[in-house]
C-alpha cells in the first residue's frame, strides 16, 4: 500500500514593501488632495463667473455695438506687449509669459482676506469672450465654428488654468480670513482684564502668533505648489498651441 503523501508546508509570502514615492509623484498626490478638498468647489465657482461674464458680454455688446469698438480697442491695448508678427517660438514663449503674469495677479489677489477678489479674473475672460462672440456676429461670422477654430485648440488648456488659479486664489482669500478671525478670537482682539496682563499673556500671544507664522507658511506652499504644477504646464501648453497650430486653422 502507498504510503501518505508529504504534507506540502505553504511558503510564507514575503510582506509587500511599498516603493517609495518619488518627490514629484508625492507633491501631485498632495495637490490632488488639495483639489478634492479644496479647489474643486471654487473651481465650480470660477467657471460659473467665466460662464456669467460671457453671457453678460455677449448682451452687453450685441445691444451696445457703439461699444463694441471701446472695449475692443481697451483689450488690444492691454495686448500690445504680445508680437503678432514674430516667430512661433517667441509668439509661443510672449504668450506664456503674459497668461502667467495675468495669472500670478489673479492669484496675489487672494491675499485680501474674505474678499473672493480673484473671481474677477474669470469675470473678465468670460467678458472678453462675450465680446469677441459679439463683434463677430455683428460682422455676419459663423460665431461658433470661428470659436471652434480660434479658441477651442488652446482654450481647454488655458481656461482650465485661468479657473484653477481663480479656485487657488480664493482658497487663499478665505483661508486668511479664517487665520485672522481665529487670531482675532484667541486673544488678538480682546484686551486683558485690569491694569497688567496675566503673566502667561506675553507667552500666549507669542505662541499664536508663531503658530499663525507656521499656518501662514504652510499657505504659501500650497499656493506656489499649485501654480507651478498646475497652472503654469496648462499655461505652456495653451501658449504652444496657440503660436503653432491655432494660426493654421484660421
Amino acid at each position: 500500500m502507498p504510503g501518505p503523501e508529504p504534507l506540502e508546508i505553504p511558503k510564507e509570502t514575503p510582506p509587500v514593501v511599498p516603493r517609495p514615492q518619488g518627490l514629484l509623484q508625492r507633491l501631485y498626490r498632495e495637490e490632488w488632495d488639495a483639489w478634492r478638498a479644496h479647489y474643486r468647489r471654487y473651481f465650480k465657482l470660477a467657471a460659473r463667473a467665466l460662464a456669467l461674464g460671457f453671457i453678460l458680454g455677449f448682451v452687453y455688446f450685441m445691444t451696445r455695438p457703439a461699444q463694441e469698438k471701446k472695449a475692443l480697442a481697451f483689450v488690444m491695448k492691454s495686448l500690445k506687449d504680445i508680437p503678432l508678427g514674430a516667430s512661433p517660438l517667441v509668439l509661443a514663449l510672449t504668450l506664456f509669459y503674459h497668461n502667467a503674469r495675468a495669472s500670478v495677479i489673479a492669484v496675489a489677489a487672494g491675499v485680501v482676506p474674505l474678499a473672493c477678489l480673484p473671481v474677477l479674473d474669470p469675470l473678465a475672460n468670460g467678458a472678453t469672450l462675450g465680446l469677441l462672440a459679439s463683434i463677430s456676429k455683428h460682422q455676419g461670422l459663423n460665431v461658433p465654428l470661428l470659436f471652434l477654430k480660434s479658441v477651442a485648440p488652446h482654450g481647454i488648456f488655458e481656461l482650465p488654468a485661468v479657473l484653477y488659479a481663480t479656485s487657488v486664489g480664493i482658497y487663499l482669500s478665505l483661508t486668511l480670513g479664517k487665520l485672522a478671525k481665529e487670531a482675532w478670537r484667541k486673544g488678538g482682539g480682546r484686551e486683558p482684564q485690569g491694569s497688567e496682563a496675566p503673566p502667561s499673556a506675553e507667552g500666549f500671544l507669542e505662541s499664536q502668533a508663531a503658530r499663525a507664522d507656521d499656518d501662514a507658511g504652510d499657505l504659501a506652499g500650497k499656493v506656489v505648489r499649485s501654480f507651478v504644477l498646475v497652472v503654469l504646464p496648462l499655461l505652456l501648453i495653451a501658449a504652444i498651441i496657440e503660436a503653432c497650430i491655432t494660426p493654421l486653422l484660421r
